[in-house]
């Protein structure tokens, strides 16, 4: 059987492969595969009253090598910085995380 943090892996790659790929590159995530995402993986944290400009602000900041495409690295960053910013137990934490790109 696998352990709670195997299968928090095996959901957060399967989110990832379910929506890469559906309007083109497999392994990349263009904004509208990201959009979708946000929406569907993460309803509770996705405010359903985000405009069309903060899909596009937060595509910039998460494609940091900017070829308008999210990778599995640029993800991985983000679902990092959701923990950080969003789980009670970093909530004292010191302000320097590695989100700040």
């Amino acid at each position: 059987m696998a352990s709670a943090m195997e299968q928090a892996v095996v959901t957060i790659v399967n989110a990832y492969e379910r929506h890469a790929g559906i309007r083109g590159d497999r392994y990349t995530l263009s904004q509208g595969e990201l959009k979708e995402l946000l929406q569907k993986e993460l309803p509770t944290w996705c405010p359903t009253e985000l405009r069309e400009e903060d899909y596009n602000k937060f595509m910039s900041l998460l494609d940091t090598n900017k070829d308008c495409q999210v990778d599995f690295v640029e993800y991985m960053r983000a679902i990092a910085c959701l923990c950080l910013y969003c789980h009670e137990y970093f909530k004292n934490c010191p302000p320097d995380p590695p989100c700040s790109q």
